[in-house]
């Protein structure tokens, strides 16, 4: 199984690994890592970009045995070889500030207004919020002040562990359905979620929050469009 470097060091952005076999397919060389630091698309955070070597890395993605699998273009490192990878680290850190600020907003919105995040997606321009009942606009500014004035008091966010027992006893925000070891992201006094995503290590990094407009999802739903301020800073 590959070992995840980005699971306590998300900020890495260059890493040394063995490459355990590659196989040729139609978009590229897939290739097999002993450990890597490239986040697979996942939970709604897209995946990261770079290098492996002399090949780019063009899209990781998990494969049907939980391993990771990266897709390179040509130049791609044969089974054995020890290769270094870089992150595209503009991407990555943007990924890292939209996915903390995320969880800080739901958690208020959630706190605040009894409403829950029900679906969550980053894009390149903005990120968008499902939210399980409609919220006014005055309760979404509100909102939007509370995340921002977590992010000026400089919150510390940690990593930390916990079994399913333990993870029961805890006040998660919403109960996982992963099994084993959980994996948790601690906005310390504001919000802590099971989640395997990369995040910033503390909510001044996250820039601001920045609510752009509120859309109908379905009858029961709505969507929350957020813009990011203050991106690629680190």
């Amino acid at each position: 199984m590959t070992g995840r470097i980005y699971y306590d060091q998300p900020g890495l952005r260059a890493f040394d690994a063995v490459v355990v076999r590659t196989e040729a397919r139609p978009d590229g060389t897939a290739v097999w890592l002993d450990r890597t630091a490239f986040y697979p698309a996942s939970g709604g955070q897209p995946h990261d970009v770079g290098t492996l070597g002399r090949a780019q890395v063009h899209s990781v993605e998990e494969d049907a045995s939980g391993d990771v699998v990266h897709v390179v273009g040509s130049g791609a490192p044969s089974a054995g070889a020890v290769v270094r990878g870089d992150i595209d680290w503009t991407r990555r850190f943007d990924h890292m500030q939209q996915h903390t600020g995320q969880h800080l907003l739901s958690a208020v919105i959630e706190q605040a207004f009894q409403a829950r995040t029900i679906g969550f997606h980053m894009g390149a321009e903005s990120s968008t919020i499902d939210l399980d009942r409609e919220l006014t606009p005055a309760q979404l500014a509100d909102a939007e002040l509370s995340a921002n004035r977590a992010v000026w008091s400089d919150v510390p966010v940690t990593i930390r562990y916990a079994t399913e027992d333990e993870a029961r006893q805890l006040p998660l925000r919403k109960e996982s359905t992963r099994t084993g070891i959980l994996r948790l992201i601690d906005i310390e006094g504001i919000d802590l979620s099971a989640c395997g995503g990369t995040h910033v290590a503390n909510t001044a990094d996250i820039g601001a929050v920045v609510v752009t407009k509120i859309e109908k999802k379905s009858a029961m739903t709505r969507r929350v469009v957020l813009g990011w301020a203050g991106h690629h800073s680190a």
